[in-house]
């Protein structure tokens, strides 16, 4: 590796295929792993987070601990040493006997992060990942000249990455982002940077749907994007601001505007269905589908093989490795695969429904539900609150009523006849029992509305002024 070369991958940062680490400690057999289990990569010793070169000393010593780092994996990985400048570099190349451990643990790279893995994420993962996926194909027709270098730009610009891109170098990014190897660029490439995408695919564009009803019949806002993946994620996002209400959200003594559906939410769900699409689906489209009551994203391609809409989220896979860190880098999308998680805080933090994950046939999809029907649900639950608290209090008032004319009677009849008894008040009353009048008679005692004078047979009920 040549200076510049090195420079410009310290400029990008870190990803998929790239980790900074200030000195060497053995813990990088993790990193190790991970780049044999993944599609390989580099370790840059003496180059901090932040991307600044610390420096590194190679020593003897220090190369034979880095091969024994290598040697001591199951099963061992060959590793290359050298150093540019006073930094370290590792370069460990994509493992033929897959899945590689060090210690017993498993570990594999999602964009820029080694991650550990449990038995079920190493046995799903395996087995779909030994596979070649479109996007690290060669593409046997396109060339450089093909490559937009303002599209490439423009991607350096929003990553944030201070490096001139000219002619001359291209072929250098292209390699140090992954996507030209051996001189041929990849499907990655062309789905990123081509200036027209027609000559090489017609069938990765976005459909962007708008209804009018609940069931998909009638539309009224629709647009074909068949340019690159950033366009295809920057129109989608677009298109759901559009249609997606703002409402506005007091915090503290300030006020903020929000969208009906969190944008987080729809922005993950997009770049998801584009970074997990199967592109060898000839004759399919990615849709991005809005319902008065509902956002569907649908893209194409079944989940991989051992992850369900239930445990979705729970283990993190990737159909197109370098896709991912391509949107890793730009922010829009979590590295380490927590996108569907973060769907799923982003919706209940804003009270709303669930997202629904589900697959048929050859799509996958996620819906996210506009606060429309959550809001008509509670305005029924209230209403419903209220009414019945109407009816309690009605229920209340009648049979305080009743009580009050029940007691008012009893003490019209005890004025007339002072020894009337408790049976011949519930006869004289009607519709209530003798218990009943001793309840009535005991309030009125306990009101000193009336007193009882003498024994029980022999006494008689005098009415208090």
């Amino acid at each position: 590796m040549k200076k510049d070369e090195m420079l410009l991958l310290i400029e990008e940062g870190e990803g998929f295929a790239l980790e900074f680490k200030s000195k060497y400690t053995p813990k990088i057999d993790q990193d190790i792993v991970a780049f044999a289990n993944s599609k390989g990569g580099k370790i840059l010793l003496g180059v901090n987070d932040d991307g600044k070169i610390v420096g590194e000393s190679l020593t003897g010593e220090l190369k034979a601990k880095i091969f024994d780092l290598g040697r001591n994996c199951d099963p061992k990985i060959e590793v290359k040493v050298s150093k540019v400048e006073n930094v370290v570099v590792v370069t460990i190349e994509e493992g033929q006997d897959k899945p590689y451990s060090c210690s017993g643990i498993y570990y594999k790279r999602f964009d820029g992060v080694t991650q550990k893995l449990n038995r079920n994420e190493t046995k799903t993962i395996f087995n779909v990942n030994n596979k070649s996926y479109f996007d690290e194909s060669r593409n046997l027709d396109a060339k450089t000249d093909d490559i937009s270098l303002a599209k490439v730009r423009e991607f350096y610009k929003t990553a944030g990455i201070k490096y001139e891109v000219t002619e001359e170098n291209l072929p250098n990014i292209l390699k140090s982002l992954n996507l030209m190897k051996d001189n041929s660029i990849n499907n990655a490439g062309v789905l990123f940077f081509a200036e027209k995408m027609d000559p090489f695919f017609l069938h990765s564009q976005t459909m962007l749907l708008a209804f009018k009803d609940y069931e998909g019949v009638t539309i009224f806002d629709r647009k074909e994007v068949r340019g690159d993946l950033i366009s295809q994620f920057n129109e989608a996002d677009f298109f759901l601001k559009k249609h997606m209400s703002l409402q506005g959200v007091i915090e503290g003594t300030k006020r903020r505007n929000v969208y009906e559906v969190p944008q987080e939410a729809w922005r993950e769900a997009i770049a998801n269905a584009i970074i997990h699409r199967d592109y060898r689906m000839n004759g399919t489209s990615m849709q991005v589908r809005v319902f008065p009551n509902r956002i569907e994203v649908i893209s194409p391609g079944r989940l991989p093989e051992g992850i369900t809409p239930e445990n979705v989220g729970d283990i993190s896979s990737r159909r197109n490795e370098i896709i991912a860190d391509m949107f890793a880098r730009l922010d829009f999308i979590e590295k380490a695969g927590t996108g569907i998680l973060r769907i799923r805080k982003a919706m209940r933090e804003e009270g709303l429904k669930p997202p629904v994950f589900e697959t048929k046939a050859d799509f996958f999809k996620v819906i996210l539900y506009r606060p429309h029907e959550t809001r008509k649900s509670e305005a029924r639950k209230r209403e419903s609150q209220t009414k019945m608290a109407k009816k309690d209090t009605a229920k209340k008032t009648k049979i305080k009523t009743i009580q009050e004319s029940a007691a008012d009677k009893i003490l019209d009849l005890i004025k007339e006849r002072p020894k009337i008894t408790k049976k011949e008040i519930a006869e004289a009353l009607g519709g209530i029992t003798p218990d009943g009048v001793k309840y009535h008679l005991n309030k009125l005692v306990a009101g000193g509305k009336i007193k009882r004078i003498g024994l029980t047979k022999n006494g008689h009920w005098e009415v208090c002024s």
